[in-house]
């Protein structure tokens, strides 16, 4: 049975101990509960940080007055330190918020050795092991005469070294950012509260993990489910912030229009994505398009390509740069590359593209790529790591989400491997996977070929592609033209150009064409 705590102090009571705190509803409301675990899954920006540190100071005032009663002797002075605090945060870098807001809200009559002056600390801060050293005082400097556990360590761990997070007793522990901490962590830092004579207090808090079978995903539900003295869940979305202006709210608001709608909702209003993990949505909403079997006159075509390695095939997908919907596909397996290299540039050239984005990461990626960037292809090469290809798959979601894409219904792969892909967390950042197909192969040429697009609102109601510098720019993940590099792609081109009107009239070698095109420039 949870030991009884002492009542939350009143709101008037409160901001004279703790300078600049005014909970907002949502978290009064979490102070005045006395449930000894407590699981937050609270928007950004929604205030769940500065109420854990609150949680932390109730602890600790309730913690002073507490003593270790063992067979009925007072064994209190056995405790070391009196009262222990840790705050456990993914990683280093995530600890210092929680460090600043420390240092913010905890009185300072109660930091060791302050003496009151400006800027004084007493030495009471430790940056380079991230702990601070406290003493429960009062605001006249002295202790109370009911307080019997005076000093406080609080130390900030990372998770991310799991071993050091063990053979401790603790009043408080404060996860920081649960959904980042792995399962193996939480494993460590449980069992340490539950401690001979330590109050065992756990304040988790973090949006919600994207996997349901996450460790903060089911203590969270499990306490929503079955509330009691132990287990506590609350939610609260960015906007229950009641310090956020309407102009920061209507910011948040806008976000939706940036971001895939499931990330937005997780973010903001705290919901957790629907099972499977699915990364992509509407996609039989975007299966609307029409396939073409050669372009259209007047009309501007962009490329994704993405090079079959070993199993995988090698995909091209064509698109209208304007309209941004798929219209043309090639898929090549277990083809040489020399047959693979005359038929992209065959299609390539029929279809007149302005731009080819191309995945060159891998084994022989940029050999590959310099290889097609010498024979004229105008390419921009994209190299895949998690971050960039997070980011590829998050705007094409968020083209899916807002009607923008579309490509032909008969692409059944193209579906299925979208269907398929779900995505997880991986500490900071973000794993894909796709359990249900084999292959990823055209999902990555369809979001290479739409970063070549023009953004959605550059498509008027009747579609006249006018061939400017400002109308061919392609979207990058960071908002960064490529303008620079579309003059040089058209230099390219022209050049290429050239080169097949030169072919139709003579037999030229290898070696000729390159010093043909030299002579070009």
């Amino acid at each position: 049975m949870a030991t009884k705590r002492v009542k939350f102090p009143r709101r008037q009571a409160l901001n004279r101990a703790v300078p600049k705190y005014t909970p907002s509803p949502w978290q009064e409301a979490l102070h005045r509960n006395q449930a000894k675990r407590k699981w937050v899954w609270a928007g950004r920006r929604a205030g769940k940080g500065r109420a854990a540190i609150q949680e932390a100071i109730s602890t600790i005032l309730e913690a002073s007055k507490k003593k270790f009663i063992v067979n009925g002797e007072d064994v209190t002075d056995t405790l070391v330190p009196d009262i222990h605090i840790w705050t456990v945060a993914p990683t280093k870098a995530q600890m210092r918020q929680v460090w600043n807001e420390m240092k913010a809200y905890i009185p300072k009559y109660m930091w060791k050795g302050y003496d009151g002056r400006a800027g004084g600390r007493g030495g009471a801060w430790h940056e380079d092991e991230f702990y601070v050293e406290l003493e429960v005082r009062t605001p006249n400097g002295g202790f109370a005469a009911d307080t019997v556990r005076k000093s406080v360590l609080w130390e900030l761990r990372s998770a991310d070294n799991p071993e050091s997070l063990q053979t401790v007793g603790l009043d408080f522990l404060h996860i920081a950012e649960a959904q980042d901490v792995k399962k193996v962590a939480w494993d460590k830092v449980e069992w340490v509260t539950e401690s001979p004579g330590r109050m065992g207090r756990v304040f988790a808090e973090g949006i919600p993990p994207i996997a349901r079978s996450h460790w903060f995903s089911r203590q969270f539900m499990y306490a929503e489910n079955n509330p009691s003295l132990q287990n506590l869940a609350v939610r609260a979305t960015s906007f229950d912030n009641m310090y956020l202006t309407d102009s920061q709210k209507e910011n948040i608001r806008k976000q939706k229009e940036t971001t895939a709608e499931w990330i937005w909702e997780r973010m903001v209003m705290a919901k957790q994505p629907d099972v499977g993990g699915g990364f992509f949505r509407k996609i039989e909403d975007a299966a609307v398009g029409m396939e073409l079997a050669r372009p259209i006159e007047g009309h501007a075509y962009v490329a994704g390509l993405d090079l079959g390695k070993q199993v995988d095939p090698t995909v091209l997908i064509i698109k209208n740069r304007i309209t941004r919907e798929s219209v043309h596909s090639i898929e090549m397996l277990k083809t040489d590359w020399v047959l693979q290299k005359e038929t992209l540039l065959a299609e390539l050239a029929q279809w007149n593209c302005e731009t080819v984005m191309m995945d060159s990461s891998g084994m022989g990626g940029d050999v590959l790529f310099d290889e097609l960037l010498n024979l004229g292809v105008p390419v921009v090469g994209k190299k895949f790591t998690p971050q960039t290809k997070y980011q590829l798959f998050l705007n094409y979601a968020v083209a899916l989400q807002n009607g923008t894409v579309s490509f032909p219904p008969e692409w059944s792969k193209l579906r299925s491997e979208l269907d398929a892909i779900e995505v997880q967390q991986a500490g900071l950042g973000y794993t894909f996977r796709h359990p249900n197909s084999a292959h990823d192969d055209w999902v990555d040429a369809e979001v290479l070929a739409l970063m070549a697009c023009d953004p959605p609102d550059a498509m008027d109601d009747e579609y006249e592609p006018v061939t400017t510098i400002r109308t061919v720019e392609p979207l990058t993940e960071n908002s960064v033209s490529y303008t620079g590099g579309r003059l040089m792609r058209w230099r390219r081109q022209r050049k290429a150009k050239q080169l097949q009107e030169l072919r139709k009239l003579t037999e030229i070698s290898t070696n000729q064409e390159s010093l043909l095109l030299d002579a070009m420039d």
